[in-house]
Order: C-alpha cells, then structure tokens, then sequence
C-alpha cells in the first residue's frame, strides 16, 4: 500500500527539476532538508549521515547511470503558500514574531479566537496563526489576505530573504 512517505519520496526527482528550471522570486519555495551523498552502483545512495536510502524508494523510475561514487545533492522542499491554504487551521505564516502577535490581536478583536504557533525550519523560527474553531478558517484568511475590506497583507516570502514585510509595515502604519 502507497503510504504519504512513498509519494514524497517519488516526487523528490520531479521537485529537484522544477526547483532547477524556474526562476524563483522571493521565497516560495521552502526548503525543509538539503543533504549531499555518494550515488553507488544499483541506485544505492549514502547519504553523508552514513545513511543508505536506494533510488527506488524515492522514484519508479530506472536509476540514473551514473559513474558508482558520483556527489549527488538532495533536498526535500515545500510551497510556502501551504500556510495560507487553511489546512490544518493554519490560516498565515510569517518569519516576524511581532507580525504575528499583532495579526493575532487584530483577529481576537474581529472575534476570530486564534493561536501562534512556532516551528522550527532549518535554525529559523516560522509563526503560524491557527484559528480555534475551523469554521472561522476562511472568515480569517479573507481578513488576513483575500479581502479588500481586511488587512490585505502579503506574505513575507513575497518579499526578499530578510527585508521587512512591506504590507504589514504599511498596514501598521495606517497607509
């Protein structure tokens, strides 16, 4: 039986090419695990952790004939915009902790009950605003985002690594 892991793991190749084949504005795209290994004869891969993972646990396809001791890199990544889509009530995401204190604040005050939480990706802290009570999930993300009438922010990977997210910024403002 196909398990999520089995998915993933198959999607990996396909990621890396289309990773390698658009231009990237901002930060869509998050990288959750970048690693290197050895690519061995077989499909065997050791990854520099002295781990072993073989070519047909992430892909149905044949392995690449590579030269047996070829450096490979790989990396499992995700589209950011995950964190605006509701799914599992976490309706924003922001690297900016003070951002979402604030967007926490403003969303009790429209009576949408909401938490931040915190997770760690790669030595960076992301805060994500998760709504109690899941029928409010799109009333919050129109607020946060889609609406004209809300604050119509934009996410921080909207704008380049360590710049200040001007939306928010402007928002705060009263602009």
């Amino acid at each position: 039986m196909n398990s999520a892991r089995d998915h993933l793991l198959k999607i990996l190749p396909l990621y890396q090419e289309i990773l390698q084949s658009i231009s990237i504005r901002g930060r869509d795209i998050l990288i959750i695990l970048q690693t290197k290994g050895i690519f061995n004869e077989g499909g065997e891969i050791v990854l520099n952790t002295n781990k072993t993972i073989h070519w047909n646990d992430l892909s149905d396809i044949n392995p690449p004939h590579l030269p047996s001791g070829t450096t490979i890199d790989l990396s499992i990544s995700s589209d950011e915009n995950i964190f605006l889509s509701g799914l599992n009530k976490i309706v924003w995401a922001t690297y900016d902790l003070r951002q979402a204190e604030i967007i926490q604040s403003t969303l009790v005050a429209q009576h949408i009950n909401c938490e931040v939480k915190t997770i760690a990706i790669k030595n960076e802290n992301m805060f994500l605003i998760s709504v109690n009570n899941e029928s409010e999930t799109n009333d919050a993300i129109n607020f946060i985002w889609k609406s004209n009438d809300g604050l119509r922010l934009k996410p921080d990977w909207h704008y380049g690594k360590g710049e200040l997210n001007k939306s928010f910024e402007q928002w705060l403002s009263g602009q």
